[in-house]
This record gives structure tokens, C-alpha cells and sequence, in this order.
């Protein structure tokens, strides 16, 4: 596995129960590899691929010498980077320390599959395809919809990325945790007519019908849902079980 940030080889094997319904956990050991830095560009440029905020908490899964959470905690940033090989976690502490970052760029070691991503609000990885593959239902179940993901070389698979970046000449993926849009909605109207919403969804691409005519220009971002039809925008919140309008058309939907 290439090591968050800092390219060395890891094991990876399968393991017993599941963390989460769709999680198959796995466990990493570190081999005794030689690494190679990521560049501070391209520290850089995910951090800024991810709109990352001041206030906001980052997620480093396989943190190396903790470079990421470091550049983060700059940003004001609150940072976990976890790392199996507790020399680099040894080296990503004292480095925090020398740029006066501890207070907010902390390490654990543990295996990265095994730790909650529910508070984060961006998550960085540096890893290989296969491990992507495995950590997607744990990202997809456990962060809240609209944080954010940033990879470094190694896409998900079948999850398309929002952006696609080279940055000093290595690939950068962006993807944006949906909301889950997908089922059978009553939609009411400011006027009290109501329609019947049904919403197919894979990832954040999402399809559907109103009255059963299908709808057009649909769109899923985070919270964020909108689809036009007959001419009509509906623009909306997604709030668990219920879509508030937040367009000119005044209308919610209720999950059935």
C-alpha cells in the first residue's frame, strides 16, 4: 500500500466481522520499504482541492510523517493522521511539535480502518486502488453528506470524482459525500398539489420521475438536490427524511 504521503508498500488482509454492514474489515502491517515524499505542491493543492476551512476537521488515513495534518493545522485545521508504523508516528509528532502544530495536528497509530471518520469533514489518502475499493463503504457510511474526500494518484473505482486535477504532474481526486436521494417521495407545492417523486441514485448521479414523467438536469451535491421538469426548477435541502425548497419554487418533499 502506498503509505499516506509518503510512498512505501503495506499488507493488507482480510479480517473477520464487519465495522459496518457494507465494511470488510482489514488489517495493515507495515513492510520495511523505502518511501518517497509527496511534494509540498501537491500537499498543497489537495488542501486546496478540498476547500479545506479554518475550523473544520481533517482526516489523514496513512499519515506518514504527518505532513498533511501539519499543512492543515497551518490553515487552522484541526488534524488526525493515522498511520500503522509508529516510527513515522514517532517522526510526525516531533515534527508538529518543531512547527508548533501539536495543539492541532495530532497522530494515532492504528489501522485506518478501525477509526470513526463521523466528525470529519475532509479525509486524505495516499492509497493503492484495492485499498480505495475497500475504505469506499466506510467512507460513504460514516462521513456526513457533503464532507469531502481528496486521493492522491488512485481513483475509487466506479465512483466518478467531482474533479480530476493534475497537480505537479501527479493526479488529484476530489469527491463529495451525497446525501442519500434515492426512493419514493411525496412532493407538496406552495399550493397544496401534490406529486409523487421517485429518485434512482448511484452516487451522487441521480435520475427519476415526477408523476412518473421523467425529469431533466438533475443534480446531487452533498445536501444539495435539484432536477427541472416541464419547464419548472425544483431546487432543494436534503434533511434526512425531508427536502425543503430553497429555490423560487416553493415546495418540500416527504419521504414515503
Amino acid at each position: 500500500m502506498v503509505d499516506g504521503h509518503d510512498r512505501r508498500a503495506f499488507l493488507l488482509g482480510a479480517a473477520g466481522a464487519a465495522l459496518l454492514p457494507m465494511v470488510a474489515r482489514a488489517t495493515a502491517q507495515d513492510l520495511d520499504v523505502p518511501y518517497v515524499p509527496t511534494p509540498p505542491e501537491v500537499v498543497a493543492g489537495m488542501l486546496d482541492l478540498a476547500e479545506l476551512k479554518a475550523g473544520e476537521r481533517l482526516v489523514d488515513l496513512g499519515s506518514g510523517d504527518g505532513r498533511i495534518p501539519i499543512a492543515a493545522a497551518r490553515r487552522g485545521a484541526t488534524a488526525l493522521g493515522v498511520e500503522i508504523d509508529h516510527r513515522l508516528v514517532t517522526r510526525a509528532r516531533s515534527l508538529a511539535q518543531i512547527a508548533d502544530q501539536s495543539a492541532r495536528a495530532r497522530f494515532l497509530r492504528a489501522d485506518l480502518f478501525t477509526v470513526s471518520l463521523r466528525d470529519a469533514d475532509v479525509v486524505t489518502l495516499y492509497l493503492l486502488p484495492d485499498v480505495n475499493e475497500k475504505l469506499k463503504p466506510k467512507l460513504l457510511n460514516e462521513l456526513r453528506p457533503g464532507a469531502r474526500v481528496v486521493s492522491h494518484a488512485f481513483d475509487m473505482g466506479d465512483w466518478p470524482p467531482d474533479v480530476a486535477r493534475s497537480i505537479a504532474e501527479r493526479q488529484v481526486y476530489l469527491w463529495t459525500i451525497p446525501a442519500t436521494a434515492g426512493g419514493d417521495w411525496r412532493l407538496t407545492r406552495a399550493d397544496g398539489t401534490v406529486s409523487r417523486l421517485t429518485i434512482e441514485q448511484r452516487y451522487s448521479a441521480i435520475t427519476g420521475t415526477l408523476d412518473d414523467r421523467p425529469f431533466r438536469d438533475a443534480r446531487l451535491h452533498g445536501v444539495e438536490i435539484g432536477f427541472t421538469i416541464d419547464g419548472t426548477r425544483y431546487d432543494g435541502v436534503l434533511e434526512y427524511h425531508l427536502i425543503r425548497s430553497n429555490s423560487a419554487v416553493q415546495w418540500h418533499a416527504d419521504r414515503l
